[in-house]
């Protein structure tokens, strides 16, 4: 049985292609406009607004080389009857959709929230996964409902230059980023683990001539991938 949603997505964004070019040799340029082009950690992140005009056009010439364009949006009405026509093909309820998309892990139910949480963060810094943004969700929800609620907190990992590369083949990618995992109480008091179910192997197995990724991005989607898949289990286990 296919996702189909996510199956849309991901055709898309194989089959967008892209080429990546060298980018210009620091040899050809200005001393002063390669050496705004040099990495330079000591200045902190930076944006290509900070350069000086001719470097942000040849810096904005490389990206264009080495990066694909946004494609244009896909109508409404579009969408609707490529949807309409696939849904007889499955017999998927809203539910079983959203749970075929979701991978998931129940905690051990010695652990509490925080000592699944501490776990979880533990292991993205032995797996060099940097933590990006931690959402307590449940606080909204009891603050507008004005009830006691159930925990509900959404944690955000990336890898900052990977995640770059993913952009440069889709941009469309973006809306997969930063990598998130919910941790979750339900009603019973057990702890559930929850990401998205992106199986990157997928992506190998495109039918469309030249549609695949560069070998060596396959293998940092799937490094990430299986980052995602430790952080889940020491959360889960409290072993990290």
């Amino acid at each position: 049985m296919r996702n189909w949603g996510l199956w849309f997505v991901l055709s898309a964004f194989v089959n967008s292609g892209v080429v990546f070019a060298q980018q210009s040799s620091s040899t050809d340029l200005p001393a002063s406009v390669a050496a705004e082009l040099a990495p330079n950690f000591e200045s902190g992140p930076r944006l290509i607004q900070d350069l000086s005009e001719e470097a942000q056009k040849i810096r904005r010439q490389q990206l264009m080389r080495q990066s694909n364009r946004v494609l244009p949006p896909l109508p409404r009405e579009q969408k609707k009857a490529l949807f309409d026509m696939m849904t007889p093909a499955s017999s998927m309820s809203m539910r079983d959709l959203f749970n075929f998309m979701t991978d998931k892990i129940k905690a051990d139910p010695e652990l509490t929230f925080d000592e699944v949480v501490e776990a979880m963060e533990l292991k993205a810094n032995e797996v060099n996964f940097k933590k990006v943004g931690h959402n307590e969700f449940w606080r909204d929800v009891s603050a507008f409902s004005g009830l006691p609620t159930l925990r509900l907190e959404i944690l955000q990992f990336c890898d900052a230059i990977v995640g770059r590369r993913m952009l440069d083949f889709s941009p469309e990618f973006s809306i997969f980023i930063p990598c998130r995992i919910t941790v979750m109480e339900d009603a019973t008091g057990e702890i559930w683990l929850m990401t998205l179910d992106w199986d990157v192997s997928w992506l190998a197995r495109a039918w469309q001539p030249g549609s695949q990724l560069d070998p060596e991005l396959i293998k940092d989607a799937i490094r990430i991938r299986d980052a995602m898949t430790e952080i889940m289990q020491a959360g889960a286990s409290g072993d990290w």
